[in-house]
């Protein structure tokens, strides 16, 4: 893509931002991935409110985000880019520049990107990924657990361990050697017409896709649980998958030596694609 939007301005890739750009510089700032389709974005409130809820605690001033204008700049994106279908949307706040730990100011600068994605519904993988459990990190509940911050080196280093073990993704534990949650995604086990998930206690995200898929498995009478999770857990599931806003769900076939299937994941990807 040529061009992304900087604080209501086309930008091209070729002239950069600036060195002092705060999210460089120390990582202050919050992103939302969107998924665009029906030239609309999906579930668009419920990243907004995330967002504001992270500019919020970032003590970042948010009275200026237009989220109307929001929308028509991200129209805008996707037509000079040339994309046709559906695309995935990268919303960065970030505060302005200036100053060093403390801030000069609490107003935000922001970037938009727009990446094509061709698929304008959510499409479960064909070929099901294989998972294992990150070694070398934990992720602990804290007062950024539920926002998007950019500091995200625990991720960049859990999905380099998943490579370094030929696998698709690995699961983050916490401190008390619960699952978390993956490098990309939230993490859901069937079993026994059951959907659990992690806790937010323990520490994971509460994705978008997080929320849609419990509110969904209520909706078709499917028993649905927060709670503490153990390797053991996945090991005794009949299916396991992979939630994030932007594939939707992503089925796991592999886990060590045990082997899944995925009923489950096609029932849910198909009443979450009703919602779109």
């Amino acid at each position: 893509m040529e061009y992304y939007i900087q604080s209501g301005k086309i930008v091209s890739y070729n002239q950069g931002i600036s060195v002092n750009n705060r999210a460089f510089r120390y990582g202050d700032s919050l992103f939302e991935t969107m998924f665009f389709t029906n030239n609309k974005i999906s579930f668009f409130d419920k990243h907004i409110d995330r967002l504001k809820r992270g500019l919020e605690t970032l003590r970042i001033s948010f009275k200026e985000l237009d989220t109307n204008l929001l929308l028509t700049l991200i129209k805008e994106l996707v037509q000079i880019n040339s994309i046709d279908n559906s695309a995935r949307i990268r919303l960065q706040i970030f505060r302005k520049d200036g100053g060093f730990y403390l801030p000069e100011n609490r107003e935000f600068d922001y970037i938009i990107e727009a990446f094509p994605m061709g698929n304008s519904q959510y499409k479960l993988n064909k070929k099901g990924i294989k998972i294992g459990i990150a070694k070398d990190l934990v992720k602990n509940k804290d007062q950024f657990s539920q926002i998007k911050t950019t500091s995200k080196i625990e991720m960049i280093l859990c999905a380099m361990e998943a490579e370094d073990n030929a696998w698709d993704d690995a699961i983050i534990l916490n401190n008390n050697g619960n699952l978390v949650e993956s490098s990309k995604s939230n993490l859901f086990i069937y079993k026994n017409n059951t959907l659990y998930t992690p806790s937010l206690d323990d520490g994971p995200l509460n994705g978008i896709m997080r929320q849609n898929i419990l509110q969904i498995g209520k909706d078709l009478n499917i028993n649905c649980i927060e709670t503490q999770l153990t390797e053991t857990d996945i090991l005794n599931a009949d299916e396991v998958f992979l939630t994030n806003a932007i594939i939707g769900i992503n089925w796991v076939s592999a886990f060590k030596t045990k082997r899944y299937m995925h009923k489950i994941s096609n029932t849910l990807i198909d009443k979450l694609n009703t919602t779109l």
